[in-house]
């Protein structure tokens, strides 16, 4: 695999396990403590990551489709 797409793999692997940690666990956490300020700081994360998630799924497969992906 060529190194730009094993980094957009890597990427998308981290960015995707970020954003489940903190839907099931972080923002869990920060409510019970009852942090206001960490729950929405949190949610802007969140939002963040999945905007990335999404560009690096369609650059992906933009490098499928045009048979850059090896």
């Amino acid at each position: 695999m060529k190194n730009a797409n094993y980094n957009l793999v890597k990427m998308l692997l981290a960015k995707l396990d970020d954003a489940w940690r903190v839907e099931q666990h972080y923002s869990k956490d920060a409510a019970e403590h009852g942090c206001e300020e960490c729950r929405q700081l949190l949610d802007k994360i969140l939002a963040a990551d999945k905007e990335h998630i999404e560009l690096l799924r369609q650059e992906l497969a933009r490098h499928i489709k045009s048979d850059q992906f090896s």
